[in-house]
């Protein structure tokens, strides 16, 4: 089960007649660009999504359907492609079979498909699930015999968190250039062979570069997440990611900034949008300080005309004024 060779494709089936989307998700686009059969499962209208992208060597699809099994049989597996498919389930139940390997797959499991191999994956309900398409020689090169997987759930935890961490917070954020993309793809590669058990200086090598990555914007992705609780710190970063803050500390640093510059940097940034929503116009200067994240009016205040190098009522003053002039 592959992806198609664009940079982005999309296709969701309800943009089409009722009677015409499974026909269509099946023969233009699962036969052709996954390279897999469908088989719809009783009488619910049939709804399928499917998106592409590449990072670098990696292919990237989302595929959320109602119930049907997906079959990659003999005639699919002579054509040539033998990738290690790694699924990420984000919603539903399916009853797998590769070889002797048989799983019953739920949300945030991992699942590992060799093309090379037939497959079977059954969904008892409505899924959606990430798909990483990884050539054989990248994989192989850190995880020896990584044939012996086929059908296998991927059972390291702290890959399965990472990777998810990362295809949900990377990705919103797009994949920016090609180089930024390779970079991506690479991390991919790194958590994906962590989790199949790489060892020595293969391990080493991921704990430096997807892990490290993906530890840094799981990182990022909380503090944005809890930017307005007063008592963000990188201790409760830390118990969240399961990680010390000694490492919440490091990696920002590495990254260019420490955490309290971060964090700063990121509530006055809110602080700013706030202040230049007209819904806000007649609010105290206190209370939006306040939900962005300063309990305090005059360390605000200070911060904020370091930074923007005008005060909060200037800045909101100045935004008012070009709203009148438009």
């Amino acid at each position: 089960m592959t992806e198609s060779n664009s940079d982005l494709l999309f296709f969701n089936t309800d943009a089409l007649p009722e009677r015409d989307r499974f026909p269509a998700f099946c023969e233009e686009i699962f036969r052709r660009v996954i390279g897999a059969d469908i088989a719809q499962r009783g009488s619910m209208p049939f709804h399928g999504m499917l998106k592409i992208r590449r990072a670098g060597v990696v292919g990237i699809a989302n595929i959320a359907t109602t119930s049907v099994d997906m079959i990659r049989n003999a005639s699919y597996v002579s054509d040539g492609n033998d990738a290690i498919v790694v699924q990420l389930w984000q919603q539903g139940l399916a009853n797998t079979r590769q070889g002797k390997q048989e799983n019953q797959i739920k949300a945030y499991d991992g699942l590992i498909i060799d093309n090379a191999k037939a497959a079977r994956i059954c969904m008892e309900d409505a899924s959606r699930f990430w798909v990483l398409t990884i050539p054989r020689d990248r994989i192989a090169g850190l995880t020896p015999n990584v044939a012996r997987f086929a059908g296998s759930r991927l059972n390291n935890d702290l890959s399965l968190r990472l990777l998810f961490g990362y295809l949900e917070g990377t990705l919103a954020l797009g994949l920016g250039n090609q180089g930024a993309a390779q970079v991506v793809g690479n991390h991919l590669i790194d958590l994906v062979a962590l989790g199949l058990g790489g060892e020595g200086d293969t391990r080493e090598l991921q704990e430096q570069g997807g892990v490290r990555a993906a530890r840094l914007a799981a990182i990022l992705r909380a503090i944005s997440e809890h930017i307005t609780d007063h008592s963000l710190s990188a201790a409760t970063v830390a118990e969240k990611l399961r990680i010390t803050p000694r490492y919440v500390h490091l990696l920002l640093e590495q990254s260019g900034q420490t955490f309290a510059q971060h964090v700063l940097r990121k509530r006055l940034e809110k602080a700013e949008k706030l202040l230049a929503d007209d819904k806000n116009q007649n609010r105290k200067i206190a209370a939006i300080a306040l939900e962005a994240g300063f309990p305090d009016l005059s360390h605000f205040n200070r911060a904020f005309r370091r930074h923007f190098g005008d005060t909060p009522s200037g800045m909101r003053a100045s935004a008012t004024l070009g709203r009148a002039r438009r």
